[in-house]
């Protein structure tokens, strides 16, 4: 009897993971991008960096996958084509240069990676992961991620940003806060351009939070206005539409 069981268990499992898989690759279809769900551990060297990763999970990808199409249907069907990203992989165990990440944007290999067991247990932070993440490679293509004095002038007079984020690993660095005037985590302190993968992300993701923070500090309403300039210049108004009121101002 319990022989049948396990047998007859089996097919719903892999039915299950199956449809993860196909919903994916449709996706990849319709938006034109290559999604690789990834089978084997694997180690890329990079333009100055290595990329590690391990086989995905079969257990964690229905969630995850579910999350992930749930946050990119969001975008315009042609926005993989405006980052200019080819290719999406989906890990666990990812890694740069032995550092443990939710995310790589892979500008030399106009590639993704997203780790999918990572963060399994906060669905808020793996959805601000993917859009975090990238808008990294959007604000790469647009030649102003790391050098960027149109936005810096938009801070606090005397702040200075820190050494990276690949620096600021501590815990809690991504809470959301109102304590800091024109940030709305530790972490986008850390440089130019996490402070504005944070604050896109969080738009995305928390507009609640975000139309309360926007409204009551003037350096974030200032950098909102500027980071809505810059995604109707990219043609996402789409994107527009469905985020936090600020960004319909």
């Amino acid at each position: 009897m319990r022989l049948w069981v396990a047998i007859a268990l089996l097919p719903t499992y892999c039915f299950s993971q199956s449809k993860a898989v196909e919903s994916l690759q449709a996706f990849g279809v319709e938006y034109g991008v290559e999604i690789s769900i990834q089978r084997e551990d694997f180690d890329t060297e990079a333009a100055g960096y290595r990329v590690i990763g391990k086989a995905i999970n079969e257990e964690g990808l229905e969630s995850y996958a579910k999350l992930w199409l749930s946050e990119f249907r969001r975008y315009p069907i042609d926005v993989f084509k405006k980052a200019k990203v080819k290719k999406v992989i989906l890990c666990t165990g990812l890694q740069v240069n032995e550092q443990i990440r939710a995310a790589v944007p892979a500008f030399d290999l106009d590639a993704m990676y997203y780790d999918t067991d990572l963060g399994a247990k906060n669905p808020s932070y793996q959805r601000s992961v993917v859009h975090h993440e990238f808008f990294h490679m959007l604000d790469y293509r647009s030649g102003q991620m790391r050098k960027d004095p149109d936005w810096a002038k938009l801070n606090p007079s005397g702040f200075k940003y820190g050494d990276g984020g690949s620096k600021m690993r501590t815990s809690g660095v991504g809470n959301l806060t109102k304590e800091i005037p024109g940030f709305i985590t530790r972490y986008g302190t850390s440089a130019i351009e996490e402070d504005k993968a944070e604050l896109f992300a969080h738009l995305m993701i928390d507009p609640e939070f975000m139309a309360e923070r926007v409204a009551a500090d003037p350096f974030l309403l200032a950098k909102s206005e500027l980071l809505r300039k810059r995604l109707e210049a990219l043609g996402l108004s789409e994107l527009l539409e469905s985020k936090a009121t600020i960004l319909n101002r």
